[in-house]
């Protein structure tokens, strides 16, 4: 082989090294490119999530310095606060804390700030006569919730226990105990999807039973027992002068004993439903304040493309009768 034809081979071989070469720092090029992108967007991800414990935080602390604490209501700022609680700015992204309830047309209405639980009817303590008022609800599905709440075998007159969910497919069995999560309703006999949301706003499984007569809706009062009247003379009267919920003039029933004269003030009472509220009182069945609240927090990155969520229910702060404080605990708590 000629000199020129081994340069000529050299030169080729080169020339393939090469292209080698460069195929390679691309491919590398490339895979360093994704593990940025990945490592920038699992740092972002988990950005938006401490974003969004931060809100969560930011409304346990709104609760814990509301100056009323023994009286809530809808005007307070923990229940609707745009400023405190939409789109705050912290460090490279932002957290918003909302909730959505029913607005007066029947509608969701998004509100940014935190719900109280106490507006809500306990499926855990409620009696039939107040779970069969829920809307939507039948008898047959207020037996079958008291049969897989209740600790025996037997089942109510329309309910249901372990001989007709052993039937199913797949079968499973009354649990028998006491709701631990709401979506439990979807597994009760008589109890469908559309049922469930129609009643979720309604219900809860964390107070102590008593519905702050201040926040509950409207389905909720006429569940204790209240005429179609009597809830709408309350409601009417939380709204204050403008006539509209969830704003700063909202008026407030600030004890139980004072009801009944601030709502004859406003629209007077009649003898039946001034009944109606005395019989509830005395039941034990109303208060004024709220102790527990859902808070759901929305963390978003800098880019505003990611978003995380949490999800906490929590018993705020109590004041002690020697002045000493318990801190605010976490019932449940769940982050996408």
């Amino acid at each position: 082989m000629s000199i020129q034809s081994k340069r000529g081979s050299i030169l080729i071989l080169s020339l393939w090294i090469l292209a080698i070469l460069v195929l390679l720092s691309i491919g590398l090029g490339y895979s360093v490119s994704l593990d940025q992108k990945l490592i920038s967007y699992q740092r972002d991800r988990l950005m938006a999530l401490y974003l969004a414990k931060a809100g969560c935080l930011a409304a346990v602390a709104e609760l814990e310095q509301d100056p009323t604490p023994n009286v809530d209501a809808l005007a307070d700022q923990w229940f609707h606060d745009p400023e405190a609680f939409k789109e705050v700015t912290l460090g490279e992204g932002s957290y918003t804390v909302r909730a959505q309830v029913q607005g007066e047309d029947g509608h969701p209405k998004i509100l940014y700030g935190v719900i109280d639980e106490d507006r809500k009817i306990n499926l855990n303590i409620a009696s039939k006569k107040i779970i069969m008022r829920l809307p939507g609800m039948t008898e047959e599905t207020a037996d079958s919730i008291l049969d897989w709440r209740d600790e025996d075998p037997y089942p109510h007159l329309l309910g249901a226990e372990d001989f007709y969910y052993q039937g199913l497919d797949p079968a499973y069995k009354a649990k028998n105990a006491p709701f631990e999560a709401l979506e439990e309703l979807l597994l009760v006999r008589g109890l469908k999807e559309e049922d469930f949301w129609a009643l979720e706003p309604f219900v809860t499984l964390y107070t102590d039973g008593k519905v702050n007569l201040n926040t509950a809706p409207r389905e909720v009062l006429i569940a204790l027992g209240m005429g179609e009247g009597l809830a709408e003379k309350l409601s009417h009267f939380r709204k204050g002068p403008d006539g509209l919920s969830f704003t700063r003039d909202d008026q407030i029933f600030e004890s139980l004993g004072s009801v009944e004269q601030q709502l004859n003030a406003s629209a007077p009472l009649t003898l039946q439903e001034a009944a109606q509220l005395t019989n509830l009182i005395s039941q034990g069945l109303m208060k004024v304040k709220s102790e527990i609240f859902r808070i759901e927090a929305q963390g978003m990155d800098r880019t505003g493309k990611i978003v995380r969520s949490v999800e906490a229910i929590v018993r705020r702060e109590l004041k002690t009768a020697s002045g000493t404080a318990t801190p605010t605990v976490f019932l449940y708590w769940h982050q996408d």
